[in-house]
């Protein structure tokens, strides 16, 4: 009998002003663009100019819409018995791996909050989040011989957390347990 254990989430990122604030640029970028050469052709009277402006309106809005659909990110947590790994899915197009690691290898885990963070200095910080500064986050410190002192700032749904608990070392096991934050 195979005790192997298998948890996916997908998270996507929440859009943000900044989202907002990116799709007016790339718009107004891919208008300007043609517009300005429309303008530039009219004003020196040569005829090949508007013609080259219209075949540049087509490709600025396929380079618009391939760029606007690029900003939709999500994210997939994977744990396979101990192995978690997490990977960025960009406009479900390109896959990305963010990380993957061992759970046992965990130093610390905790719920996010400002405060517990402010405490905390990281040399490495991976964001796999839905929204970056959110109480539904938590925090997954580990020390990497490259890095230093890492954490993961990612957001499981209950299912992932129940999974990963039996696998987390005893150290950690026995501090949650203490505390009783899980």
């Amino acid at each position: 009998m195979d005790n192997t254990v298998l948890t996916e989430q997908v998270v996507p990122r929440e859009r943000t002003a900044r989202y907002g604030v990116s799709i007016a640029l790339i718009i107004l970028a891919a208008l300007t663009i043609p517009v300005v050469l429309i303008v530039i052709a009219k004003i020196t009277k040569i005829a090949y100019l508007a013609i080259i402006a219209m075949f540049l309106l087509l490709f600025c809005a396929y380079g618009a819409w391939y760029f606007i659909t690029s900003l939709k990110v999500e994210y997939e947590y994977a744990f396979i018995s101990s192995s978690f790994r997490i990977d960025k899915i960009i406009a479900k197009r390109r896959r990305r791996a963010i990380i993957k690691i061992d759970v046992k290898k965990f130093d610390d885990f905790f719920r996010y909050s400002d405060s517990e963070m402010g405490k905390r200095r990281f040399n490495k910080v991976y964001r796999a989040c839905a929204k970056e500064f959110s109480e539904d986050n938590y925090v997954a410190c580990f020390h990497d011989e490259a890095k230093g002192k890492c954490a993961i700032l990612f957001t499981p749904n209950d299912q992932l957390l129940e999974a990963m608990k039996p696998y987390f070392g005893n150290e950690l096991r026995k501090k949650l347990f203490l505390k009783k934050e899980l």
